[in-house]
């Protein structure tokens, strides 16, 4: 008996002894920093022992499970730089402690970003109040930058619950990218990645970002097919993008990633003519799913769609989401052709389907040098390839000024042109003449069973003139899922047209 009980206690002493060895310490520290009543020269390893500044966290070496606190409804003036990794189960934290109230980094934008996460993972960043802006626009300036360099793969990063606002970054893409709320970079131009990087598990969500320029929540990654080596597990869900003129939510060189459940709204028209933007769009993505979102009042004076499936992706898939009084319109499909196949992969079978527009395409602007005013509600540019529409919702009614653009859909030239476009079962309502195709020279266009009320001008087969209201009776299936999510996601929405608030399902006569 006493030696069964010698053989146990060696072996949790063995396993105990293991535990130690590949955490650093068997139990989770919390570090606390209170910039009002703290001091640095305590252990910090408590609310009366807590740090006055992040200084300390320069030397401190983070084990698996440990905590960075810092004082509920506190302000620091200062940056803050981590580059730490948790462990499966065990990640490090960065949050609060001690209230309700987010603690507030308020950086003057004298380094470019207020929050710096470096070469981490298994890590959480929740709960903060973020800004960084100085007396004048500073290119490439981040609220939060979550970088990668020559690091691998990082797994399993949490951004949960942060108020991002008044990031003072410059509104020109070519210079440093713009501005951005959060920034999340695994490749950089510069050439100086010499270990291909990538996330595997980023998760970004419950975050208001307002006043904030160029961008809100920008990843960049390794776009290139030749060196493709794509982010996986990545969502970003549940957020809030307002008063944000330029890109809402882009992510960059992922393979499935999930965009729902977000907001983009209040965009406004800051941007130059010589930008363009769109509210959600992935760029050198495949199989991405953009579902369940609401974009509206994008006022870029280029582009300014509410969605984009943008070149180099393949597969993307846009649904159940809502677009409305987008001065570009509802959606860019395109392609910048003459790319080789080592470099880009097109634009591919995106397919855009049980979807919603209603009075997007208000564009009272004439772009660059050219003739027209134009905003399609649907712009499809350059050699896309299979590309599926179908049992959408167009909503369209009276433009504010007789010139705006009155195209439902134009497709045309951007190194080539749009080939094998499907527009099948969708429903459209236009409230004065509009022209449903501007086909150009885009080829092996099909269209079937769209259904439309009012003066729409349309090809010669695959449109056919509805004589009822715009209404269930029209369009929807109650024993078809695809329509049921649709309506249940935008029942208890309202959305203000001409100044008049109006709930979106009685709009479109869905009464019950």
């Amino acid at each position: 008996m006493v030696k069964e009980k010698v053989h146990r206690f060696a072996f949790i002493a063995k396993v105990l002894a293991i535990i130690l060895l590949s955490t650093g310490h068997l139990w989770a520290v919390n570090y606390y920093i209170d910039p009002a009543t703290g001091n640095d020269y305590k252990s910090g390893k408590s609310p009366a022992k807590a740090w006055r500044t992040f200084t300390n966290l320069t030397n401190l070496k983070l084990q698996p499970g440990d905590s960075i606190l810092l004082k509920s409804g506190s302000l620091f003036t200062e940056p803050l730089f981590l580059s730490c990794k948790g462990a499966p189960g065990r990640p490090i934290t960065l949050g609060k402690y001690g209230g309700d109230a987010r603690p507030y980094i308020r950086h003057n934008a004298s380094t470019g970003q207020a929050v710096h996460i470096f070469n981490s993972e298994y890590f959480v960043i929740r709960d903060l109040e973020i800004s960084n802006k100085g007396s004048e626009v500073v290119p490439g300036l981040n609220g939060l930058f979550i970088e990668l360099l020559n690091y691998g793969t990082a797994k399993d990063i949490t951004v949960d619950n942060l108020y991002v606002h008044d990031v003072y970054g410059n509104l020109d893409k070519d210079n440093k990218g713009g501005g951005n709320a959060i920034q999340i970079s695994n490749f950089h131009d510069e050439k100086i990645d010499t270990v291909s990087s990538r996330f595997d598990g980023l998760l970004v969500q419950n975050c208001l970002i307002k006043d904030c320029q160029r961008n809100g929540i920008m990843m960049w990654g390794n776009w290139i097919r030749r060196l493709w080596n794509p982010s996986l597990n990545v969502v970003i869900r549940n957020n809030i993008i307002d008063g944000v003129p330029g890109d809402g939510i882009v992510p960059i060189g992922c393979e499935h990633p999930v965009v729902e459940y977000n907001i983009m709204r209040n965009c406004p028209g800051t941007l130059p003519p010589s930008e363009a933007c769109d509210g959600i769009w992935p760029w050198s993505c495949d199989n991405a799913l953009i579902q369940y979102n609401i974009v509206s009042d994008h006022k870029s004076k280029v582009d300014g769609y509410g969605f984009d499936s943008d070149w180099n992706c393949t597969n993307t898939i846009f649904q159940y989401n809502l677009s409305y009084n987008n001065d570009g319109g509802f959606l860019l499909i395109c392609n910048s052709g003459g790319w080789p196949s080592d470099w880009s992969t097109g634009n591919q079978n995106t397919v855009i389907r049980y979807n919603i527009s209603i009075n997007d395409g208000l564009r009272d602007f004439i772009v660059g040098n050219n003739k027209d005013y134009f905003s399609p509600v649907i712009h499809i540019t350059g050699p896309t390839q299979n590309t599926l529409i179908e049992k959408n919702l167009f909503y369209l009614p009276s433009k504010p000024q007789p010139f705006i653009d009155k195209t439902l859909i134009t497709m045309d030239d951007w190194s080539g042109y749009p080939d094998s476009t499907f527009f099948r079962n969708n429903y459209i309502f236009v409230e004065e003449p509009y022209l449903a195709i501007e086909a150009t020279s885009s080829a092996n266009n099909y269209y079937e069973g769209n259904l439309f009320i009012g003066n729409l001008l349309v090809p010669e087969s695959g449109f056919a003139l509805y004589h009822g209201s715009f209404d269930g009776k029209m369009w929807f299936d109650p024993d078809n899922q695809n329509w049921v999510n649709l309506i249940n996601f935008i029942r208890d929405k309202t959305i203000t047209i001409n100044d008049k608030e109006i709930k979106v399902a009685e709009l479109l006569g869905i009464n019950n």
